[in-house]
């Protein structure tokens, strides 16, 4: 073999070695952005290693913030989740497609690309529901003092652990839009206004379900087995605004 073919023989390997280091990068879970205490533990109760920017995880781990952190996740090519301050999520990410998250406590928007062809559907776990996406942006809080689900963009299938949903759907009646045209020139005060007014004129429709769909710019509060499905709150609204304007450089390429 002469040293040309050698050489070429190298060159050619390292382009596919190169190449196959891309795709597993492209498939790891990464940490593209952290601030405070963050932690990652291979299991409840396992020891926790902290974690940075840059700090690639097991493909299977238990990420956790502190009070005054949060973090930016990229998992594979399925998208970015940012976890908030006080949470804890479970990752559980197969050979090429995420299996689940867990969302432990806490609060944690999702973006996640859209899913292709014969892709499996990504899912979201908690206490009470599994939800079910495929490309969408949302927030779901876990907390003591609140459970709910914030839709920004798409649209997510939900479905009880166990039984039955009581679900309460409130819409707004047509007065609405007559009655923000007049809050126009006072936004601010007119805001608290219209909120009064809008809680004391909706309709509501009870159903029964083990799953519903939840829509863009809605939301639903739990407690317990009862749901109530309104319009995306102001509050929840800044709330997710927050997150992407924290992770705006990396949920720009998220095709959903």
């Amino acid at each position: 073999m002469g040293n040309a073919d050698y050489i070429q023989k190298i060159i050619l390997g390292g382009i596919i070695f190169f190449q196959i280091g891309l795709c597993f990068a492209d498939e790891s879970v990464v940490v593209v952005a952290a601030e405070g205490s963050v932690t990652v533990a291979e299991a409840i109760g396992k020891t926790t290693t902290p974690v940075k920017s840059k700090s690639i995880l097991p493909a299977s781990n238990i990420l956790t913030t502190g009070p005054t952190a949060k973090a930016v996740v990229r998992v594979g090519d399925n998208g970015f989740i940012v976890v908030g301050k006080n949470s804890q999520v479970e990752i559980n990410k197969a050979k090429d497609h995420v299996g689940f998250f867990k969302q432990l406590t806490g609060v944690v928007y999702y973006a996640m690309n859209s899913i292709k062809g014969k892709q499996r559907p990504i899912e979201v776990r908690t206490a009470t529901t599994t939800i079910g996406i495929r490309g969408t942006r949302f927030l779901v809080s876990s907390t003591d003092e609140r459970n709910d689900i914030g839709m920004r963009k798409g649209q997510v299938n939900v479905a009880s652990l166990e039984g039955d949903f009581e679900i309460h759907k409130k819409t707004e009646l047509d007065e609405f839009s007559s009655f923000m045209k007049e809050a126009e020139d006072a936004i601010a005060k007119e805001q608290r206004d219209f909120e009064e007014y809008a809680a004391k004129n909706q309709k509501e429709f009870i159903e029964f379900k083990r799953e519903f769909f939840l829509d863009a710019n809605r939301m639903a509060k739990f407690d317990g087995k009862r749901v109530v499905d309104i319009p995306l709150s102001g509050e929840t609204k800044i709330e997710m605004e927050n997150f992407e304007t924290y992770a705006d450089e990396w949920l720009k390429g998220v095709q959903d």
